[in-house]
């Protein structure tokens, strides 16, 4: 039986949950100690409301699940690094080591801030779980010292002209034969046909025909403004930024869905002034092939555009 299928039987009893949304935005901000990022704690406070495509699904976690399957070995010690602190991932791994697997899991994370704040989201807390931080372009590890890297969306949090740099780090720390798995967003070029006006007004009549909730049309806002964004700029850059004229018109329109634009930028505005880069599926995967063969790319159908967020199965070319 597989590892992610025999945890869900183990878990019928409800031992382990969901953690309480009840006061989770107050633990949140009393476990995060000063002195401290206001943006990152703005962030890790809304964590429990983000939504797939910007959180992996469980269609993605079953794909993770196959792809780590054919890695893992029972019999040996497994080193695992996972680049961020998915709350999702981490609870998978867990899963692996309940079942008997001989796991280490180390954290990487560039805030000390947000792995305490994710520790709130997790299901299963892991003894054998290290947090560090660190940068993800430049670690400390030796050599050859993983057996495995996981991370969700990580390429999109680097700088475009560091990205190989990160993929020569983990090749470098990646045992020979060793595996990089990653979820990796790419440009979808059919957001040039995308308005603010007709998302706005596309996802308001999902929400009023109870196709939706307003936390799901709110998080698939964000990926389409997202997406659109790419094309508002010369920089390869997305960002709500580049939208900041479209919403401000849209809540001056007489024919518009001003209730949602209102509560979509209430929800987002921490959001407003972050940056991050994108590039084409052409320029992801011939980076990736610097270093590694791509063994399998296999995207969820359980959510809108998760055909732009395809996950990476990466064998390193290092030799023994």
């Amino acid at each position: 039986m597989k590892p992610l299928n025999q945890f869900k039987k183990k878990v019928r009893d409800g031992s382990f949950k969901n953690p309480s949304s009840l006061c989770l935005k107050e633990k949140i901000m009393n476990n995060i100690k000063k002195p401290q990022s206001k943006e990152w704690k703005k962030i890790a406070s809304v964590w429990k409301d983000i939504l797939p495509p910007s959180r992996p699904s469980l269609g993605d976690i079953c794909i993770y699940d196959k792809f780590i399957r054919q890695e893992i070995k029972k019999e040996k010690l497994f080193k695992v690094l996972i680049l961020g602190t998915t709350p999702e991932l981490r609870d998978l791994l867990s899963r692996y080591s309940l079942l008997g697997y001989n796991i280490k899991v180390f954290l990487l994370d560039i805030n000390s801030e947000m792995i305490k704040a994710m520790d709130l989201l997790i299901e299963i807390k892991n003894k054998r779980e290290k947090k560090l931080t660190g940068n993800w372009v430049k670690t400390s590890f030796k050599d050859n010292f993983f057996d495995l890297i996981i991370g969700d969306e990580v390429m999109i949090n680097i700088k475009k002209e560091k990205r190989t740099d990160l993929l020569k780090e983990v090749f470098r720390i990646l045992s020979p034969g060793g595996a990089f798995i990653l979820r990796a967003s790419h440009i979808n070029f059919q957001a040039k046909k995308f308005t603010v006006k007709k998302s706005f007004n596309k996802y308001a009549k999902l929400y009023f025909q109870n196709k939706l909730n307003l936390n799901q049309v709110i998080n698939y806002l964000l990926e389409e403004f997202f997406e659109l964004s790419y094309f508002k700029n010369k920089k390869n850059l997305i960002s709500l930024k580049f939208l900041e004229k479209d919403f401000k018109k849209e809540l001056k329109s007489l024919d518009s869905e001003k209730w949602l634009v209102k509560k979509f930028l209430k929800r987002t505005k921490t959001l407003l002034n972050q940056y991050w880069s994108w590039e084409s599926k052409s320029e992801q995967t011939k980076r990736f092939r610097q270093y590694f063969k791509i063994k399998e790319c296999k995207a969820s159908d359980d959510y809108f555009y998760a055909h732009i967020l395809p996950i990476y199965y990466l064998k390193s070319k290092k030799l023994w």
